[in-house]
Parts: structure tokens; C-alpha cells; sequence
């Protein structure tokens, strides 16, 4: 007989390189994830100098013995995707790299307490024991997670770093905006933090700021429903990088910031904001650090994003902010043809950009009809925002009719516009449902006097649309592709474009 075995060592180490975080960082974030997934109303944390140790109590809803007793096994949890935010007590297992000692001790409810020690005593050994309950759990239900550091010099014993860190990564609980308008579905009786006895707040600069705007993130389709909520400002003063832009979050904790992962490219110092949306708590990858990129999440992922930056654009312009204007260039109908013809062979092996172009029904493993094409179009318009309804909230993705839905259906389509975009270099973007080819480009100059613009725009095409397939899969496949599903006509021609 023979047994498997595994290194516990090189396995932490391999979730902890999984984070785009330092391992101090991740292992708070990691802490405060499980207990806000145990309903945790209130969360503290304390550290004692002497002992080099760092605490943190909750009154969730605890663990009974046996459960306490699974938790002790790498990666083991209960959770069902879309059900929380934290990852299998991560936060107490990746601490195993950097203490000497983990001590866990939990009230589970109707009178089940128990406490266990823990360590790491070799690569492939991790044992640990029950040990008797101390009593650092005040509350009828509860857990307090004592890790014991190696490093008396570690950020883990500064309350500073801790506040911050706490701040960087849940600024949508701290924030009353959020709490009153979505969060209170999700954390009835809010959610307070607390660092050796002194409450963490959201940053100064976003109660000083001089406009602020918060507004309803809503999805299209055959009837419209509140996905989530969004909060932007104005600062006078510089902000932060870190708070810098737009934050995505579910459940409260932020998993995406800046401009760029929603296809703006402002250099605004002053705006900020914060976007809450529950549902894409089901998309997220196995570390809840990031999105899952199969086609299907890709799919809602985008339909989420389009709703989000439909949301957005209207209040930058109402804070001042200088949106890139769609220009009206000549007419490509014919060009649009072509474009529409690619589409329509490679959305069949492509199928997770469909939701690019506003698809209602997944095309995977079917043939593309001629009548579901999207409808390519050049224009200088954008979308016109429809004006305010009575919605309900949907938390979880199930649709929910709203009290004046439009019945009105949308076909799917993609308009292609032009910007000057302050990075030379970015051949284009996407914008909603626009991709914007980059008119300062070099290669769009030298494009343009040599008569090979309409080559350069579906080159820019097909290179934008590369960027949403999924990771596994070549972006050089999707655009020799695209090419390929050109027509005859086209293909001959591509190189003798002239005025």
C-alpha cells in the first residue's frame, strides 16, 4: 500500500502566491472575510507586544466542535459559491507561515465551546490538539483567532497597518451610503471594526469631499433590476493611488480598482468612487481575489461591467469630469458588413464575448445565425440613458420584474467610434458596448496616409475584442481568426485600400 502525501508547506506557499497581495495583507483580508461570512456584527482585533501576538474576536456564528475540527484540514469549507466572500479560513492556515503558534477558540451555540492550538512543525506536518477554552470570547457565539508571529517586527503588530489595511479592503461597510442602500441585505445590523479598542472609520477625504453622488447600478434586459449601488465624489484634495478610481466590491470587500478594468483612461486625481454589486460574488475565483474567467462567468461578468459603466459615465460628467466624446467619422457600411461577417464565425468558438454585445441566450456549441448577428455601427452617439423606474434588488442573479419594465427588447450590437486617447500606444478600448480606436496611435497615422485605415480599424477590432477571451486561449488565435472569416472580396483588397 502506498499513501499520498503533500508538502503543507509548498501548498500554503502556492495559495499565498495565488493573491496579488503581501501575505500580511492577505492574511487580514482572509481573517475578516470569514467573519463576516459567520454574520459577524462586530470585529476586533487586539495585539499584546510582549507575546508578538495578534488577535482577532468575533461574535459570528461560531463553530461546533466537529466543524472546528474539519477546519484544521487545508481548504477545507462548508461554502457554497456566492454564499460569502472569505476562502476556507485562510487568514489562520497561510498565518501557519509566519508564527510558531495558531490558537483558534470558538463558541458554536447552545453551549458548544472548544479552543485548538496549531502549527507548522515541518514541511509536511501540521498537527494540532484541543486544548481547554480560555474564555476570549465573550459573546454567546463567537471565534478568536491568537496568532503567535516569529517576527517581533512584523506590520501584523502595527494597528496602523491593521486600520489601513481594513480600510483599503472594506471601505463599502464603513460607508453609511452603502450600508442604508444595499448592504443592510446582506449585514442587517451592520458591521463595526475595531482596532485595540478604537473604531475604524472610512477615510477622511470621503466625508470631505465636495460632491458626492450615489446612484443605482441597473441591468438591461426585458425588465430592468437594481444589481447594486454606486458611491463617487470629488476631493479638493490628491487622493491616495490606492483609492484612486473606481473600486468594485461584493459582499463589501473590493476586488478590482482603478479606471482601466472598466475601459476608462482618466488621469482625474480628485474623483473617487465605490461600486457594491452582490452578485458578482458568484464569479469569483476560488481566493475571492478575482473573477473566474470561463465563458459563462465572462459573459454575466461583462453584462455586469456594461451596467456598471452605463451607471458611471453620467455622473463623472455631472462631477466635472472631462468623457471622451465619440466623433463622427465617414461612412463604413460596408466595412460594418465585413465586421459582422467575421462575427459571425468566430462568436461560435469565441461564444464568452457574446455578452459583449448585449446576447440574452448563450451561443455555446451553436451555430450563429445570420439574424443574431450584432449590428456593427460607426457613429458619434452614445447610448441615451433611459429615465428612472421602480426596481426591486436582486442579490443573487435571479431576475425579479420590476414595477414599470420595459418590454422593449434590445438587439445585440457594437458601435465603433474614434477618440484621441492620451495613451499613444493603446490601439483601442472598450467602452459600454463602443470600442474606440485610438486616433493617436502612430499606427493610425501612418494607416491613414497610406490609405490602409479601414485595415487598421478591424485590426484594432479584432485586438480589442482579444482582450475579453478567455485567459486560456489565444489572443493570436482569435485575431488570425477574425481575419480569416473575412470575405474573399475583403482579403484580396486589404492591402490595396486607397482614397
Amino acid at each position: 500500500m502506498y499513501e499520498t502525501r503533500v508538502n503543507l508547506k509548498h501548498l500554503l506557499e502556492d495559495i499565498r502566491d495565488a493573491y496579488p497581495l503581501p501575505i500580511e495583507e492577505v492574511i487580514i483580508v482572509e481573517l475578516i472575510a470569514n467573519a463576516l461570512d459567520s454574520k459577524a456584527k462586530i470585529i476586533s482585533f487586539y495585539i499584546d507586544v510582549l507575546e508578538s501576538s495578534l488577535t482577532i474576536i468575533d461574535d459570528g456564528l461560531g463553530m461546533r466542535r466537529d466543524v472546528l475540527k474539519n477546519y484544521h484540514n487545508i481548504a477545507a469549507t462548508t461554502k457554497q459559491r456566492g454564499e460569502g466572500i472569505g476562502f476556507a479560513g485562510v487568514g489562520a492556515k497561510l498565518s501557519l507561515l509566519l508564527t510558531k503558534q495558531v490558537l483558534t477558540e470558538t463558541k458554536g451555540g447552545y453551549g458548544s465551546r472548544a479552543a485548538t492550538s496549531w502549527h507548522l512543525s515541518s514541511p509536511i506536518r501540521a498537527p494540532w490538539k484541543f486544548i481547554p477554552f480560555s474564555g476570549k470570547v465573550k459573546t454567546t457565539r463567537g471565534t478568536a483567532v491568537s496568532i503567535f508571529l516569529s517576527d517581533k517586527n512584523s506590520v501584523l503588530l502595527s494597528p496602523d497597518f491593521i486600520e489601513k489595511t481594513t480600510q483599503k479592503h472594506f471601505v463599502p461597510l464603513l460607508l453609511p451610503e452603502f450600508q442604508q442602500k444595499i448592504l443592510k441585505f446582506i449585514y442587517p445590523k451592520g458591521v463595526r471594526f475595531f482596532v485595540e479598542g478604537k473604531e475604524v472609520l472610512a477615510p477622511l477625504f470621503l466625508s470631505q469631499a465636495t460632491l458626492k453622488e450615489v446612484f443605482p447600478i441597473k441591468l438591461n434586459g426585458q425588465a430592468k433590476q437594481i444589481a447594486g449601488f454606486g458611491f463617487m465624489g470629488k476631493s479638493p484634495e490628491m487622493i491616495s493611488e490606492e483609492f484612486s478610481g473606481v473600486a468594485v466590491s461584493t459582499y463589501g470587500k473590493i476586488i478590482k480598482k482603478g479606471w482601466e478594468w472598466l475601459g476608462f483612461n482618466f488621469k482625474t486625481s480628485g474623483i473617487f468612487g465605490l461600486v457594491e454589486v452582490p452578485q458578482l460574488s458568484w464569479l469569483l475565483t476560488t481566493n475571492k481575489a478575482d473573477f473566474l474567467q470561463d465563458s459563462t462567468s465572462l459573459k454575466k461578468y461583462y453584462r455586469l461591467r456594461k451596467a456598471i459603466q452605463e451607471a458611471i459615465l453620467p455622473v463623472l460628467i455631472k462631477l466635472g469630469t472631462e468623457v471622451p466624446l465619440l466623433e463622427k467619422q465617414k461612412n463604413f457600411k460596408n466595412l460594418s458588413k465585413e465586421i459582422q461577417k467575421a462575427l459571425l464565425n468566430v462568436l461560435s468558438d469565441f461564444p464568452e464575448i457574446t455578452a459583449l454585445f448585449g446576447f440574452k441566450r448563450s451561443v455555446k456549441g451553436k451555430k450563429i445565425k445570420t439574424s443574431d448577428l450584432p449590428v456593427v455601427t460607426f457613429t458619434s452617439e452614445q447610448e441615451t440613458t433611459r429615465a428612472p423606474q421602480k426596481d426591486k434588488i436582486s442579490l443573487k442573479g435571479k431576475e425579479k420584474t420590476s414595477e414599470k419594465a420595459e418590454k422593449q427588447k434590445k438587439e445585440p450590437k457594437v458601435t465603433i467610434s474614434f477618440e484621441e486617447n492620451e495613451n499613444k500606444y493603446l490601439l483601442g478600448r472598450m467602452l459600454e458596448n463602443t470600442i474606440l480606436i485610438n486616433k493617436s496611435h502612430p499606427a493610425y497615422f501612418s494607416a491613414l496616409n497610406q490609405g490602409f485605415e479601414e485595415y487598421h480599424i478591424l485590426l484594432c477590432v479584432a485586438w480589442v475584442l482579444a482582450n475579453f477571451i478567455e485567459k486560456q486561449r489565444s489572443p493570436l488565435e482569435f485575431i488570425s481568426e477574425f481575419f480569416a472569416s473575412l470575405s474573399q472580396e475583403k482579403q484580396s483588397s486589404l492591402f490595396a485600400l486607397k482614397k
